[in-house]
This record gives C-alpha cells, sequence and structure tokens, in this order.
C-alpha cells in the first residue's frame, strides 16, 4: 500500500465523521430552544431577519435582509423610537437556500422591531427592497 492510498483512506475517515458530526450538531440544536426573558414570543412561522443600523451627518439608514419580498408584501411602521417591519413571502424559503445548511427550517414570514435614534425624522421615512435587501432612510432632524 503507497502513502497516497493511506492519506485517501484517511481522507474518507474524516470525510464521514465530519458528516456524523454534523448530523450529531444538527440533532442537538433542532431540539434545543433557548428564550432569553427580554424576547417575545411569536409563532414559529416568524423570523426575524438581519440588520445593520447606522447614522451618517444626515440621516439614519437601516438595512435588513429580507430574502424573496418586494415592495408590496412588507410594512414598514415607525413609532414611538421603534422600527417595525412585517412580511410575508410568496413562498416558503428553506434556510439551505440562503445559506444555513445546518438548520433545517422554513422562512414565509418576517418579523423586526428595531429601536432608532430620536433624531431620525420619521415622518420623512422612505424604503426600497433590492436584491433581498430592505434600506430604509431617515432625514435627522435639525
Amino acid at each position: 500500500m503507497s502513502w497516497e492510498d493511506e492519506f485517501d483512506l484517511i481522507r474518507s475517515y474524516i470525510r464521514r465523521r465530519m458528516k456524523e458530526l454534523e448530523k450529531e450538531l444538527e440533532n442537538a440544536f433542532s431540539s434545543m430552544h433557548v428564550i432569553h426573558p427580554s424576547m417575545s414570543i411569536r409563532p414559529s412561522s416568524f423570523d426575524e431577519p438581519l440588520h445593520e443600523a447606522y447614522e451618517t451627518e444626515d440621516e439614519c439608514v437601516v438595512v435588513v435582509d429580507v430574502p424573496l419580498l418586494d415592495e408590496t408584501n412588507v410594512t414598514v411602521v415607525a413609532q414611538d423610537g421603534l422600527i417595525k417591519i412585517e412580511g410575508r413571502t410568496r413562498r416558503a424559503i428553506k434556510a439551505e437556500e440562503i445559506g444555513y445548511s445546518v438548520i433545517r427550517k422554513e422562512i414565509s414570514r418576517y418579523y423586526k422591531e428595531i429601536a432608532i435614534s430620536r433624531q431620525c425624522d420619521v415622518s420623512n421615512m422612505s424604503y426600497s427592497i433590492r436584491n433581498g435587501r430592505l434600506v430604509i432612510r431617515m432625514p435627522k432632524l435639525k
């Protein structure tokens, strides 16, 4: 047996073992539900998308990842220092379609509440969706 044959055996063992470990982790995390006391409990059809909020000299900007949403199936409301985003997809999205290979879940509805600065003028808020990203812009109060 050559060195290459032995390395091939080792590589196949490692691949097989990694698949086994991935399944073990998947099973362990699928049965685990951790809820922080500050989190509200929502139906499982809701999913909270990732977001980023930042301010420039002139405006407040919030960017939210919302695959398969467009302006017709999203609602954005600002009140009391919060932006509330709610949307429903036309079809359920499998988590692996958007890059999560360990999570086995389908997303059909989004909900997100984001705290915003009091300097943001929510009465002049505008938003658009492009390439699965919701961009919300608000000028700063003078």
